[in-house]
């Protein structure tokens, strides 16, 4: 069992740092107007942030993790909904070719980041 939950906090970790990646790469690009670009990363950055609840199952603490998650686990989720909203949100904007509330949902999906790590992060 022991060997799973370090193959899942190794798949959690690796998922985190793809979030962080298209995340870094699609801050610069959302000054661009290349919106189709844009789309393609915040597709990715959704799949990403979508498949990484799915690693928190009871028992599989640890790793950069707090246990808090699996304590105050609906707060948890409450952020990680936020988190997927933004992204939404930032899919909205490229529909829209909005820039101006394009930066305003990244900068509310880069906060949301922010929160959550704060508060379950070790």
């Amino acid at each position: 069992a022991d060997k799973s939950v370090e193959e899942i906090v190794k798949k959690r970790m690796a998922i985190m740092s793809k979030i962080k990646a298209y995340s870094s790469k699609m801050y610069p690009m959302t000054m661009t107007g290349e919106f189709d670009e844009i789309k393609i990363v915040n597709e990715d950055l959704l799949h990403a942030a979508l498949e990484f609840k799915e690693f928190f199952h009871e028992g599989t603490q640890g790793g950069k993790a707090s246990d808090l998650i699996w304590e105050d686990r609906e707060t948890f989720d409450l952020y990680h909904d936020n988190f997927i909203k933004s992204i939404q949100d930032i899919a909205i904007s490229i529909e829209n070719e909005d820039s101006v509330s394009l930066m305003e949902n990244f900068n509310i999906m880069a906060s949301n980041c922010g929160t959550c790590h704060k508060k379950f992060r070790n």
